[in-house]
This record gives structure tokens, sequence and C-alpha cells, in this order.
């Protein structure tokens, strides 16, 4: 019989292999871990796939938030221990997916993740000596496997679409998409001239309803880069 997945198989119940869309991230600590001991970085957002509005990522020893959760300090140093979940998280993202985070601003800084939109798996993490020593050094947590692109695709990390590919399917698109009401055009532009950074106008937009229901608007806001909404239409 061939291998299929039926009622009668049961899951984890923790979500697991799903997209997920940043609408809000700040700095904070949850009583459920570690006593409500240790910094987090918490993003807010929702996903089509899984019942998930909240991820977590463990900052590391001797952070501080500050500024009502905006941001983060250290007494000793301004860069995250790579065997952190935030290190691991910042090489995932920065390193392996190709994201242009250093635009957005400081890593100490939340609001730099809202608007960005990745396909999240649960991975198993194996540490040395010294770390989660009452779990075995042994863990599992959630991590971007890949950037969500526009239409619903994943882009995987490493890949690149070939110029001519990327010309034909910005065309299609172009063909296809049905045009923007003239009302949400104009209320994206003015939100666009009125915020000062991307991060700040693809966290306001993603709140109007319109924008995700639209695949390709919504792909456009979240576009960091030249051709992406706010570029176009800031100045």
């Amino acid at each position: 019989m061939p291998d299929e997945k039926t009622s009668w198989d049961t899951k984890t119940g923790l979500p697991d292999d799903f997209d997920f869309i940043i609408k809000g991230a700040a700095f904070g600590y949850r009583e459920e871990y570690n006593r409500g001991e240790s910094a987090l970085l918490v993003w807010t957002g929702e996903s089509p796939d899984e019942d998930a509005d909240e991820i977590i990522f463990p900052l590391g020893k001797g952070w501080e938030v500050v500024d009502d959760g905006a941001s983060v300090q250290h007494p000793k140093r301004r860069q995250f221990i790579d065997v952190s979940f935030m290190g691991m998280l910042i090489n995932r993202v920065v390193k392996e997916l190709g994201v242009d985070m250093k635009s957005r601003g400081p890593a100490t800084s939340a609001e730099v993740w809202v608007g960005l939109g990745f396909h999240m798996k649960r991975e198993k993490f194996e540490f040395g000596s010294g770390i989660m020593e009452e779990k075995g050094g042994k863990t599992e947590h959630l991590m971007p496997v890949a950037v969500i692109a526009g239409k619903g695709k994943k882009a995987a990390a490493g890949k690149k679409t070939p110029a001519k590919a990327a010309e034909k399917e910005e065309e299609a698109e172009a063909t296809e998409a049905p045009e923007v009401d003239a009302a949400l055009m104009k209320k994206l532009t003015n939100l666009a001239k009125a915020m000062g950074t991307v991060g700040k106008f693809q966290e306001a937009a993603m709140n109007i309803s319109d924008v995700a229901a639209d695949e390709k608007l919504m792909a456009e806001v979240l576009e960091d880069g030249a051709k992406g909404f706010y570029a176009k239409h800031h100045k």
C-alpha cells in the first residue's frame, strides 16, 4: 500500500514546515522560557499553513531588553554569539539565504525583521558540553529555510533565477495581474512618502487587508530593493 498519511497517523502538534509572515517584532521575555530570565527576539505574525502566531529566538547570556522592547544591549559586546539561537538565525538569514539585513538596520533593533517572510521548519540541534545540559545538550527549534517569494513560491537558498527566465516571469506576471485599485494605490503611495524607513512602511502596509489579499502587490510591498513599492514611491 502507498505510504500515505491518514487520520490514524499522529503528529507532535508543534508547528512545522510552514510559511510565516512577520508583522511585528520585539525583544522581551517569556515566563515559560527559562523562567522569564532570558531575553528573546519575538516574531509575531501569521501563517496560512499552521496555527502559529509567535516565534521566539533566545539571544544568549547577558543581553538586556531596552527601549520598551525595540532594542537590546550587552555590557561587553555588540554582536551575538554563533551558538545562540539569535546568532544561528542571523547566520542562516544573512549568510545562507542571502537576505540584505544590514540595509534594514542593526541586529540589535527588532523592527528590522518586520515585513519579511520565511518558510519555517523544525530542526534538531546538538550542543557541546555546558549548553542545555538539562536536555542532554539536544533540542529542537524552528528555523527559516527559505525566503518567501511572490505568488506564494519559496526561493531556495543559494539558487538564482537566470536573467532571461526572470524577465519572462516578470512579463507574465505583469500581463496576468489585475490592476490595483486606484484608492488602494493612492493610500499606499501616501504611506510610502510618510514613512521614514522601508521597514516601517512594510509594517503599516501589511496591516491593510487588501494588500495581503493581492499576492503580487504583497510581494512588491515586501521587496526591499529598487523594484519594491517603497523605493518607487517614497520620493
